[in-house]
């Protein structure tokens, strides 16, 4: 007598973003679930471009975006479905997206969006500075910096939070190295302005002290706690609340928001970003999630500080989810939890890199270090990029 099989039926995971969180949580859920499972990623663009990558470019060690460029239809190989479409609406409670590609509906939804720059927030921000964020806006940096030879170079950070709070930091590193090589930097000034009261303060006190000292070694002036009020492209100012200053060339980090089809739908606080349980990820909405920079996770000791906006946080994250997602669906009961542990490369120049890591849920403060820059870290952070690459597509 034959045995009876019965067949489970599928569920569908919509996973909205094709970043790194975005496809990191499809990977861990294709590895996880049975094939009758189907996993959907949904992005507006064609390609994985890892931003930090920016960095090389800056640098020159990178020439064009393309090098960092996957194409995401390589997800049909790995038995993911991609659906090329820009999000227009989400029904959280019934599980409903409406996208450029046609409605679709899931079991569960995550929701990988990122963040949006939108650089016309600030007056004078498109026409005076060039935004590092956008990785052809890096090329034209890097091409600025090739014909600057004397003068003062400003970066600005014009909000928080504002995602890879390291990259501020290093673009001035790279910048001073960048003179240095050429024998000119006794006639450049480098300053950074920001509203920030330390360098990537979400990591604690340790971590902005070691960082003000990197700045201070290089005599880069470091300027706390300014909020831009405006840009006067014509005559190079920043204008701050009680104070300006002047600028030959500008290079800046536009302000970051939601985007506005999480704020329609309602899923936003007033952070302005989606909040989420802090261990399991999930919105306030049953099985509908949130991971990375979208998300507004208040880091639980009395600094009362927000979990950086890093891709090594949408990854981590990305674990626990496709985790509990598939404990849920297979129930065998192996829960996952997010602990707030994470670490981020600096660039320095020179062809080294500073390596920070800790536990940013850490009590009464996160516990946050870093180590020394070396070749190695350098070495080490260019291995994990383009592990990244080779693995989420």
């Amino acid at each position: 007598m034959k045995k009876e099989v019965t067949y489970m039926e599928g569920k569908r995971i919509l996973i909205l973003g094709g970043g790194i969180g975005g496809l990191a949580t499809a990977r861990h859920l294709r590895i996880a679930l049975p094939p009758e499972h189907r996993i959907v990623v949904v992005d507006k663009a064609s390609t994985l471009y890892i931003r930090a990558l920016n960095m090389r470019l800056i640098s020159g060690e990178m020439k064009n975006p393309r090098e960092g460029e996957r194409d995401l239809s390589g997800l049909e190989s790995k038995g993911i479905e991609w659906i090329r479409g820009e999000v227009l609406e989400i029904d959280q409670k019934q599980k409903v997206v409406q996208t450029t590609a046609g409605t679709l509906r899931g079991d569960y939804i995550i929701i990988a969006l990122g963040a949006e720059r939108v650089p016309d927030a600030v007056g004078g921000f498109t026409q005076a500075a060039y935004n590092f964020y956008d990785a052809y806006e890096a090329l034209k940096l890097k091409e600025a910096l090739d014909e600057f030879d004397r003068g003062r170079i400003v970066i600005l950070v014009c909000g928080t939070p504002f995602s890879c709070p390291a990259a501020p930091y290093e673009a001035a590193l790279l910048i001073d190295t960048m003179f240095r090589k050429k024998a000119a930097r006794q006639s450049v000034e480098i300053a950074i302005y920001t509203p920030e009261a330390q360098p990537m303060p979400s990591a604690g006190v340790s971590m902005g002290s070691a960082v003000c000292s990197l700045l201070a070694e290089r005599g880069i002036e470091y300027h706390p706690l300014h909020k831009i009020n405006k840009i006067e492209p014509d005559v190079h100012r920043l204008v701050f609340k009680g104070s300006e200053t002047s600028f030959d060339l500008l290079a800046g980090v536009p302000p970051h928001i939601a985007p506005r089809v999480v704020q329609k739908a309602g899923l936003t606080d007033k952070t302005g970003w989606i909040p989420v349980d802090l261990a399991t990820l999930e919105t306030e909405y049953p099985g509908v999630f949130a991971i990375g920079d979208i998300t507004s996770i208040r880091q639980p000791n009395p600094t009362g500080l927000f979990l950086p906006k890093a891709w090594v946080f949408a990854e981590e994250q990305s674990r626990v989810v496709a985790r509990n997602i598939a404990t849920q669906i297979l129930d065998d009961g192996k829960q996952s939890t997010f602990r707030g542990r994470g670490f981020c490369y600096i660039e320095v120049g020179e062809g080294k890199a500073a390596y920070g890591s800790g536990n940013f849920y850490a009590s009464p403060e996160p516990l946050v270090y870093l180590e020394a820059a070396s070749e190695r870290f350098h070495k080490e952070r260019r291995e994990l990029e383009q592990e990244l690459l080779e693995t989420l597509v």
